[in-house]
């Protein structure tokens, strides 16, 4: 019996979860075993190890980059388990027998609001079953610490099962209610429209460039720079990362841009590229803003630009996310290697492409003796050993590649390697 109820899927647990029925009549022994089950549980629900598989099956998206790796989403939903967790342990050792309140963290569904948008009902729904499956297994374990008595077993998992289930779907009916009124804020406010509109650029729909310039007052037909201004910290002030924002865009040397507030946590900036970006002068701000990070990226002009931007910006701030790196500035460029290796190989396509430039379509002879010379330590003699080749010919073919290469091969050779590296297995 322990062996069959320890690993069964609390959704399939062939117990009455109504939560609008009776609740059960338990005699005080039950009581007390909830009560010591939820002491216990107190110690658990601070352990690094419980909140990562909260986390690990919470708010994954359907594409290859899912979006539990931004650092946003992480820190508000790591908060809002805790204090879910916390508030019905709480509520279980103070009246074991007694349906605890709903309990619902308002920047966790608003954070799932913002990311998710029509979606947003659904995946609340989605993750709200995905942690109360995994609550349930480590409750469980801590059931059958307490007791070895099937009878006691059984009204104790019946208990806890009506418990649970009432807390969970009591607390998703708040949730949905919240996003209910975010969606009514946003229509009154208009900011559904705008974010509406950049949201179908970045999905790479087609529209009318012009009539969306007008409508975002910037000009989507130049190069653009892009930036994601964000805060992992509750206390954080939204004046704070629009103080940022606004650097941003002096750091790009630009009288104006397109900033869109897409949570009270984070912030979306377009800049005209004209100009390379100035990290230096964000370097300066940020100092005084120890829990605003910034990612950025940059792109060519016209819708593919404008979205490109965006998304580079977006794949750095993931990278620092499944790193969970503190550093408050990082441009895609920085990190487009770490970006690339977590991806498919059209991703790794393009990655080679844009670090080898012409190179990447030259001859197969001539990438070759640039990837053995690389090998080889840059050492000439060896790559022609290792390629049964004349060194003169070697060094004929070294002095084209580094033509074609768009930077200098003494500046950048470690991404030419493994971009070189990439190429020799998908082509």
């Amino acid at each position: 019996m322990q062996i069959a109820l320890k690993w069964m899927p609390f959704s399939m647990l062939n117990i009455a979860i109504n939560s609008h029925q009776n609740w059960p009549r338990v005699s005080p022994r039950i009581i007390e075993l909830m009560r010591r089950g939820a002491e216990i549980g107190l110690e658990l629900a601070t352990s690094p190890l419980f909140l990562d598989a909260l986390e690990g099956v919470n708010f994954k998206g359907n594409s290859t980059d899912d979006l539990h790796d931004d650092p946003v989403i992480q820190a508000k939903h790591r908060r809002a388990i805790r204090a879910s967790v916390l508030h019905w342990l709480n509520a279980i050792i103070e009246a074991p027998d007694q349906a605890v309140a709903p309990y619902s963290v308002d920047e966790a569904v608003d954070s799932t609001a913002d990311m998710y948008q029509s979606q947003a009902a659904q995946m609340l729904q989605k993750n709200s079953h995905s942690i109360q499956n995994i609550a349930w297994q480590y409750w469980m374990k801590i059931v059958f610490q307490l007791t070895k008595e099937p009878l006691e077993l059984q009204q104790l998992l019946e208990l806890s099962s009506i418990s649970i289930r009432s807390f969970s779907e009591d607390s998703l009916q708040l949730g949905m209610e919240r996003l209910e009124q975010i969606e009514a804020s946003r229509k009154r406010s208009g900011i559904e429209e705008q974010i509406d509109l950049v949201t179908r650029i970045i999905d790479g729909q087609d529209i009318d460039i012009t009539r969306t310039s007008h409508s975002l007052n910037y000009s989507i037909k130049q190069p653009h720079h892009s930036a994601i201004v964000w805060s992992e910290e509750i206390d954080t002030e939204i004046s704070a990362l629009e103080t940022v924002a606004a650097v941003f865009q002096k750091a790009c040397q630009q009288t104006e841009s397109l900033k869109i507030i897409v949570s009270p946590s984070v912030i979306w900036v377009w800049a005209s590229a004209e100009f390379s970006v100035n990290e230096r002068l964000l370097e300066t701000v940020l100092k005084q803003h120890e829990n605003v990070r910034i990612s950025f990226g940059s792109g060519s002009s016209g819708l593919d630009g404008f979205r490109r931007a965006h998304l580079d910006a977006q794949a750095a701030q993931r990278v620092l996310g499944r790193l969970k790196s503190n550093i408050q500035l990082v441009s895609y460029e920085r990190v487009r290697l770490m970006a690339f290796l977590s991806k498919d190989a059209k991703s790794i396509q393009h990655y080679s492409e844009h670090v080898l430039g012409e190179l990447a379509q030259a001859p197969a002879t001539v990438r070759q003796s640039l990837h053995a010379f690389l090998e080889c330590g840059c050492n000439a003699t060896e790559a022609a050993k290792k390629l049964h080749t004349h060194r003169n010919t070697l060094l004929r073919r070294l002095a084209k590649a580094e033509e074609m290469l768009p930077r200098p091969l003494a500046e950048n050779r470690i991404q030419v390697a493994v971009a070189l590296e990439a190429l020799y297995w998908i082509l």
